[in-house]
């Protein structure tokens, strides 16, 4: 009997402890179901980010994750504002600008370094060397034109060719006040080509957007007939569906864009945050984000068919520590280039009512 009941409970041990080693998350389980919810920052696209917190919270957890979506910029004021007046909602941060999540990171303080489960096993290039924090996904900005209007022979094969005055109110331009993209393409044209890049992209008067990904809507109606810019994932969904669209490849390259991911040291919900934290680097979050056309750094997934391997492009990246020092300086520049030309894609603040 006494043998029985010993076998038993070294079974149920092992039974535990297999349990316990196959988790899905490494974070402290019990106190994350106590928090109850996790709210992430997100730049990825709505519909990504949403697909993201909609599938672990089909997991009924006991966490509920609530997404705040919107531009790296945008996201990174929003925080700073919020820190400053000590109101702290958000729980994990994730942004396309590496540079101004340096500076939160170095300078604020705001990041909290938190190694995931499987960080050591992704590709080395997703991860820093002592896994303070991880790449959650990367892309490229292309230029993009409508199929219907624009011939491919007719297509741009140079980032110069945008100055040529048959493409005058033709275009439009997406603004890297509002997107971390942006940004970073900001960063490569100018250091490809000068600082009057822009200057002289702005003499052919295209459309001003405010999202790197609204701006294929535009080209997708005819209003314009190519984006001199937009993230290549956003692009592939669009085609996917059938949307009259195709990419152009400059012949200098295109701008890499790296977006980390971390939890906030003032997390309301600490351990939450790191269940969640676990999931985004999962196999089955990661490979959600193949299926939408990223690049992600978890070895196990498989991309679609479909997808431009990042091989076939060729890389121009911005070295993070530059991406810090110049984006500010960079995003002031093209307001002030851009100053005559309206902002579109904005979305207009509620008036308050009285």
């Amino acid at each position: 009997m006494y043998l029985k009941k010993s076998i038993g409970a070294v079974l149920a041990f092992c039974f535990f402890v297999v349990l316990f080693s196959t988790s899905a998350f490494s974070a402290d389980m019990r106190a994350a179901k106590k928090e109850g919810k996790v709210v992430w920052y997100s730049s990825i696209t709505l519909k990504i980010s949403q697909r993201i917190c909609n599938n672990f919270n089909k997991k009924n957890l006991g966490i509920k994750c609530v997404l705040h979506r919107s531009g790296s910029s945008k996201l990174y004021k929003r925080y700073r504002k919020e820190a400053r007046g000590k109101i702290y909602r958000a729980d994990v941060f994730h942004t396309s600008n590496i540079g101004q999540f340096l500076i939160m990171h170095e300078k604020l303080k705001y990041i909290r370094p938190y190694k995931v489960k499987g960080g050591d096993k992704l590709l080395s290039n997703f991860r820093t060397d002592d896994g303070r924090w991880y790449i959650l996904r990367s892309s490229v900005m292309v230029p993009v034109y409508n199929t219907k209007l624009v011939k491919a022979s007719e297509a741009p094969t140079s980032w110069l060719d945008y100055h040529d005055p048959k493409w005058k109110n033709k275009l439009v331009v997406s603004d890297p006040n509002y997107g971390g993209f942006a940004t970073a393409t900001m960063i490569v044209l100018e250091n490809l080509f000068g600082g009057d890049y822009f200057v002289k992209l702005k003499a052919n008067n295209p459309r001003r957007y405010g999202s790197a990904a609204g701006t294929l809507g535009l080209v997708a109606r005819g209003e314009v007939l190519m984006t001199h810019g937009a993230v290549a994932y956003s692009a592939f969904n669009k085609i996917l569906k059938g949307e009259p669209l195709a990419m152009a490849i400059p012949k200098e390259g295109v701008p890499f864009v790296r977006s980390p991911n971390s939890v906030l040291a003032k997390a309301p919900h600490p351990n939450a945050a790191e269940v969640y934290a676990d999931y985004l680097f999962s196999q089955e979050a990661q490979q959600i984000l193949a299926n939408m056309g990223l690049y992600v750094g978890h070895t196990g997934i498989t991309y679609p068919k479909e997808q431009t391997p990042l091989s076939k492009f060729k890389l121009v990246e911005v070295p993070a520590q530059e991406l810090k020092k110049k984006s500010k300086p960079s995003r002031k520049r093209f307001k002030k280039i851009f100053s005559g030309i309206k902002l579109e894609g904005k979305k207009k603040k509620k008036k308050k009512k009285k």
